[in-house]
Parts: structure tokens; C-alpha cells; sequence
């Protein structure tokens, strides 16, 4: 079920789109996660399409934003969102994918606790950016979702700023996706992209977590669909991830 809305902001209203699982005639949950787009995309870009889908499919509301392609402004409209009447007392999760990542974490007040980092842009080639992530406060808990393949967050230098975080940290790789979570075969896109969702979601419910903070996502061919690891101790060896 989704629900369109919007709410007021200078020169004009940011688009809100709230999905969960529910009839039509149901009352509308409060959103468990607020989540932007990237730089380029809109809310219909195919990767948001596909994790909203499987975020709301686990039981969850997620309540998306349409911003622009600026970092501050997207920021500013975060904030805007956040202090709305629909979600200012409610909402603990914040979250988005490449650019909409970055200002989730730059967006968020005190009141946030957990953050969801889809396709987080670690570096560029002359440039990494780590700060704000070192600078979360031990309390916050956060999950990385990240293409194998991303040329924008190679996997081993996010593990070396896991390293240096000061909270606690979760890593889902999906195997062969790049930053726009593609996979080869192009039909296995959408069910990667909906398992990402369902991951995250059972994630902020604190479902199988224990002490384990890494996991993986792939597509089965011989199966047809997609196939969660579920949670492990992964490769790395410092217990705080």
C-alpha cells in the first residue's frame, strides 16, 4: 500500500511517498524508516522501487522523499521531513542510497538511532569520505548495503573505516551488484534489489543479529531467486563490528 503526500517547503512542497503492507482501508502506520534517493534518481529509479518493496513486504513503513540533486538542499529538505508533524516524534531511522546516505547522516537529530546506508559513496579517486561516519556517536547503529562490484565503495576500505567508527556496524555485500545494484542476469535485478529490503528491514527489528555483523546476498541461478547468508562473523576479526 502506498500513501502520497506533501509537506510544505519554500518554493515548493517535497514529495512524500509512505509504503507498508496493509489494505487500503488500513490506518497508516508510522514510518519505521525515512529514506532519500540518490543524486541522480528520482522514487521511481528502479533501485528504490525494489528496496522499498521488499522493506515494506517484511512488515516495515518506509516514507520516502523526492529531493534534487544538491547535497545541501537535500540536507535541508532531510530536516524538513524529520520536524513534520507526521514524523517528528516518531521516527528513529534514517537512511538512503548513494548521495541521499550521505545526507541522511548529515540531516539527523539526536532523536536518531539507527541509520541505513545503501551504496554508500566512500571515495571517489581523489577523495574518501569517512568523516561523517567517524563521527556518529557510539550509540548509533548502522548498516552498510553495498554492491560488490561498486566502484564508488570498494568493500576493503569501508572495512578499514568499520575499523575506525565508533558505533557499531553492519555489512551486507551483494554479490555482483554494482552502485546502481545491478546484476548480471539482468533479471535478477528486482529479486536482489526486494531481498535487500527484507534484509534491512528484519535488521531494524533486530531480527538474527546476536554478534554477528556481516552477511550476503546472491542470486541463485539453479533456484531462480535471490538467497540471504544470513547473519556471520565474516573475515574480520575486530568484535565490535
Amino acid at each position: 500500500m502506498q500513501l502520497k503526500s506533501e509537506i510544505e517547503y519554500p518554493k515548493k512542497p517535497i514529495k512524500c511517498v509512505l509504503t507498508f503492507d496493509g489494505e487500503e482501508s488500513a490506518d497508516a502506520p508510522a514510518a519505521d524508516l525515512v529514506f532519500t534517493h540518490g543524486a541522480g534518481g528520482t522514487l521511481d529509479s528502479v533501485a528504490i522501487a525494489h528496496f522499498v518493496e521488499g522493506f515494506a513486504s517484511a512488515g516495515s513503513a518506509i516514507l520516502c522523499f523526492q529531493g534534487n540533486m544538491n547535497l545541501q538542499s537535500r540536507v535541508k529538505m532531510f530536516k524538513a521531513v524529520l520536524e513534520s508533524t507526521e514524523t517528528a516524534e516518531s521516527v528513529a531511522c534514517v537512511g538512503g542510497r548513494s548521495m541521499g546516505a550521505r545526507a541522511a547522516i548529515m540531516a539527523a537529530s539526536t532523536g536518531i538511532s539507527h541509520y541505513v546506508l545503501v551504496s554508500y559513496p566512500l571515495h571517489t579517486d581523489s577523495q574518501v569520505r569517512d568523516e561523517i561516519l567517524l563521527g556518529l556517536p557510539s550509540t548509533a547503529k548502522v548498516i552498510f548495503v553495498s554492491g560488490e562490484r561498486d566502484s564508488m565503495c570498494d568493500i576493503s576500505r569501508l572495512d578499514a573505516v568499520r575499523r575506525r567508527m565508533q558505533c557499531q556496524s553492519w555489512r551486507v555485500v551483494v554479490e555482483g551488484a554494482d552502485h546502481g545494484m545491478t546484476v548480471k542476469p539482468k533479471a535478477a535485478t528486482k529479486s536482489v534489489g526486494i531481498k535487500t529490503g527484507v534484509v534491512v528491514a528484519e535488521w531494524l527489528q533486530g531480527k538474527g543479529l546476536d554478534n554477528d555483523r556481516e552477511g550476503r546476498i546472491r542470486w541463485n541461478e539453479e533456484s531462480n531467486q535471490a538467497e540471504w547468508t544470513e547473519w556471520s562473523s565474516g573475515t574480520q576479526d575486530d568484535a565490535w563490528f
